[in-house]
């Protein structure tokens, strides 16, 4: 609207008082127009009051008449009962939790309740917990194994225990100190799940030594289903180690899985050693009791072994004299093994695994070439860069087969100065397919052409334009062959160049790129903040801190 003070409107001007009048006037009539419409949208809210009332009384009527007709109550049983199967976990047996399925199913109504209890298959795995519980506690999850278990009729079971040991029991169970375990201690558990030991089909154990040994008496007549077992002994009384000879249930013509800690390991144990197509011997390096002819002597036990994990002992390997034959597992694909903080090569260079897909080694990495180089068919490779020399990285990866898809190099943090990190500009030109490579880094060929995936966790002396490089000149490569389609790097460092705006192209285009910048662990000890609840952490975000003298 055209106003005769339209100069003066959103100005500091101060009217006459003849002018004050004529403005008066002036916004009379569109005064009147607002106050009409303002009675008009009165009307119309009450209006729509009305017919929102209206509304919700009919709501809960057409809603209860839908529910009828809902999708999910016209499916029959035998396929809502596969729908509530497809809802288990599928890494780790089932817990007892009303946050997750079986529970949960039974949580919703009456009618998924009483189906969920007559499928047996929902109720087949179970996840055991016995944490120096107290005895009221303890009774209550004693029977509702009993009665979880009874609800799997006859269906193979997969069961898996996570108990204390005798040094962990709550103080109510121990007060005595007699040196004995209390009738409710966690034996009780493993005896709940003794009677249904015709139908363990895998079992994992952690629990004291004397606990596994409470079922040294059960045969292979006992548990004709076994196919997996995994015993991992705790801390006991001294002189409790476990009697493997008297494991009977290791005699199981079924079973093609074993998984226990290095520390429990004999070889004496009376497994069928050429129907086992999976070895776990786990635990710390450090701690480990085996050698290399002991790992050689057992692997050469197990023909048909496809998946293989040790912690070796590497100091006893430079102890001994290690006279053993080379020992070919033609059908192994996945290799782990944990060195600790001492050499590799020795049992490596007397392997032949000519279909090994996937290898994970920790530890002292040294000498990897030759070993890498037989490895025609490797699709994955994680490793520390923590060797000395930095050469016997870079000489690892240019070993490696044309078939490498993924690859993980995790880095250990190095006090400064010391020796040059293994992970580092290197390392990523050599890895990158870009033409102008230093010579002596390229070998006159692109690395792992059909790289799909780097991590790198660790990273402290590669340098944000490497990593740049890096996927630029993979991603060069994509036309070619097989493109770069995940990176992910941890830094123990802060952000100097942010190369996230120069990579975008490559994320839009489906990249997935992860780079995580954390500050380096410093030593808080003798800090202006010890004792203090806000005392800077070494991960954490007090690193900021002034550097203190």
């Amino acid at each position: 609207m055209d106003s005769p003070f339209a100069s003066r409107l959103g100005t500091n001007y101060c009217p006459t008082d003849d002018e004050v009048l004529e403005i008066r006037e002036f916004i009379a009539e569109p005064t009147r127009q607002i106050l009409a419409l303002d009675n008009e949208i009165a009307q119309l809210r009450g209006t729509i009051e009305k017919l929102e009332k209206k509304r919700k009384s009919l709501n809960p009527y057409v809603e209860a008449h839908q529910a009828l007709i809902s999708p999910m109550r016209r499916i029959s049983q035998d396929v809502l009962s596969e729908i509530f199967i497809a809802c288990l976990p599928t890494h780790r047996n089932c817990v007892m939790s009303a946050s997750e399925a079986p529970l949960l199913l039974g949580r919703v109504c009456s009618s998924w309740r009483t189906l969920s209890l007559a499928t047996p298959r929902l109720w087949a795995s179970l996840h055991v917990v016995e944490r120096s519980l107290s005895y009221d506690v303890r009774t209550i999850r004693l029977e509702a194994i009993k009665m979880w278990l009874g609800r799997s009729g006859q269906r193979p079971l997969s069961i898996s225990l996570h108990s204390g040991d005798y040094m962990s029991l709550s103080p109510s169970s121990t007060e005595q100190n007699t040196g004995t375990l209390p009738p409710d201690g966690p034996e009780s558990f493993l005896n709940e799940l003794v009677p249904f030991a015709d139908r363990w089909q895998h079992v994992r154990f952690l629990a004291a030594r004397s606990v596994i040994q409470g079922i040294v008496h059960l045969t292979a007549d006992d548990t004709p289903l076994l196919e997996s077992v995994s015993f991992t002994a705790l801390r006991d009384h001294p002189g409790s180690d476990l009697q493997w000879p008297e494991f009977g249930m290791l005699q199981s013509p079924g079973i093609s899985s074993f998984s226990t800690n290095a520390t429990e390991f004999r070889s004496s144990t009376p497994l069928r050693w050429h129907l086992l197509t999976e070895l776990s011997i786990g635990g710390s390096a450090w701690e480990s009791p085996l050698d290399a002819e002991v790992i050689l002597t057992t692997l050469a036990r197990c023909p048909l072994l496809q998946v293989c994990k040790f912690a070796v002992n590497a100091l006893l390997i430079l102890s001994s004299t290690l006279l053993h034959p080379t020992v070919e597992l033609p059908l192994l694909h996945t290799l782990q093994l944990d060195f600790g903080n001492l050499s590799s090569s020795c049992l490596l260079e007397r392997l032949s695994l000519p279909d090994l897909r996937k290898f994970v080694i920790r530890g002292h990495v040294d000498s990897l070439a030759s070993f890498l180089a037989s490895c025609t068919r490797l699709e994955s490779l994680d490793l520390d860069a923590g060797s000395p020399d930095k050469s016997s990285l870079l000489e690892g990866l240019g070993a490696l087969s044309d078939t490498v898809h993924h690859l993980t190099i995790r880095d250990r943090i190095r006090p400064r100065p010391g020796p040059p990190a293994g992970l580092d500009d290197d390392a990523l030109a050599m890895l990158s397919g870009l033409t102008d490579v230093p010579e002596e880094l390229s070998q006159s060929r692109c690395r792992c052409p059909s790289l799909q995936s780097l991590t790198v966790i660790g990273c402290t002396d590669i340098s944000d334009l490497a990593l740049q490089q890096f996927i630029e000149g993979r991603m060069a490569l994509g036309s070619a062959g097989s493109s770069l389609k995940r990176v992910r790097a941890q830094f123990t460092r802060g952000m100097k160049e942010d190369v996230k705006p120069l990579l975008k192209r490559f994320v839009d285009a489906g990249l997935d790129l992860n780079l995580i910048y954390l500050p380096p662990p410093f030593s808080t000890y003798g800090s202006p903040w010890e004792g203090l609840e806000d005392a800077p952490s070494p991960w954490g975000p007090a690193w900021t801190h002034p550097i203190y003298w």
